[in-house]
């Protein structure tokens, strides 16, 4: 896991406009920084989220000599399709979706809905006194391993001793970021039929060669992060009996594997190894992730082996959630 400081940054860029004349007019704006009291860490695997995290913000007001910022009204906003985050103040949700803030920001309000902050006139100082911002992240979110958490601001603001009015809700992309631990984690199991090629005792090994027989399934992943992938064969790419010898022509029939684009055999048995790009959470259940296609096909039938109820070998794949960020391959599909 990457372990990040646990802080939140807030900017509402000054907007510089050309006024008539040869004179330059300044917006009014506010800079702001937040630092949580503890490490936040968050495990997207876990079945309750982060509740309740209190945040402090201090605001910092633009000024440009005796022109500043007088006050500032602003909302948190979100893309449509974005977890169900929370961010509280004052008892009151300050989170919204994208054109959805139901009239929120407004120049002044006190209303709850939004935040307001008055700095005063010039000579008021020009940092705030920190408020307390109590954010809650659900369970199951899809972030990434080492990435923040963001939130876009609409903000309205007053000046004074000249600086400009923001009348308009303007929108800053990506102005409050909270840095959050979180955790490389995994998830992973097989899902689809059993690789099972059936009664293959009266085959001989032209006839499998015409038809294979070959099955699928296939790995589902589920990743916060980047993560590793290891498949190996107890028997050499060989299926065998209980107690019987791989080794032995009579006792075994080999098969090829195929997976992540690379192919294994009895006279290939080499481990199959691949670094993947995170899978993320997504998909209509609970942390789907990913799905990896596993492909079995026969080569050798059972006519001159010795008879047996069941030949079997045992692939074994391992997968290992690495620290983030990492480079890795795309290996799979929802």
């Amino acid at each position: 896991m990457r372990t990040l400081s646990s802080a939140a940054a807030l900017l509402i860029a000054g907007a510089v406009l050309l006024s008539s004349g040869r004179a330059w007019a300044v917006a009014c704006g506010v800079t702001g920084q937040a630092q949580a009291a503890t490490s936040i860490t968050y495990d997207p695997f876990a079945a309750s989220g982060l509740t309740q995290i209190t945040v402090p913000l201090t605001l910092t007001r633009y000024a440009s000599g005796g022109a500043k910022t007088q006050s500032v009204n602003f909302v948190l906003t979100t893309p449509v399709g974005s977890p169900r985050y929370d961010v509280v103040y004052n008892g009151t949700s300050v989170v919204y979706t994208d054109g959805a803030t139901g009239g929120h920001p407004i120049n002044g309000s006190i209303a709850a809905g939004e935040i307001y902050y008055r700095f005063g006139g010039a000579s008021a100082p020009d940092q705030s006194t920190p408020f307390n911002l109590v954010v809650t992240v659900p369970a199951n979110v899809n972030l990434s391993a080492g990435d923040p958490i963001k939130f876009d601001i609409q903000y309205v603001c007053l000046g004074t001793g000249g600086m400009t009015d923001v009348v308009t809700p303007a929108k800053l992309t990506g102005a409050i970021q909270i840095n959050v631990n979180v955790l490389s984690a995994l998830q992973a199991s097989y899902v689809g039929p059993a690789l099972d090629f059936g009664e293959v005792g009266l085959k001989s090994d032209v006839q499998v060669a015409t038809d294979p027989g070959t099955k699928t399934g296939y790995i589902r992943v589920a990743s916060s992060g980047p993560y590793s992938v290891e498949m190996r064969s107890q028997n050499g790419y060989r299926l065998t009996y209980p107690g019987g010898n791989p080794a032995l022509a009579a006792q075994a029939m080999k098969y090829r594997a195929s997976f992540l684009g690379q192919s294994r055999d009895a006279a290939n048995t080499a481990a199959v190894t691949q670094v993947c790009s995170r899978a993320g959470l997504d998909g209509t259940a609970p942390n789907q992730g990913i799905r990896i296609p596993l492909s079995v096909t026969l080569q050798e039938g059972g006519i001159g082996r010795l008879p047996a109820p069941n030949y079997q070998d045992a692939l074994t794949v391992t997968l290992t959630p690495l620290f983030a960020p990492q480079n890795g391959a795309v290996c799979g599909a929802p």
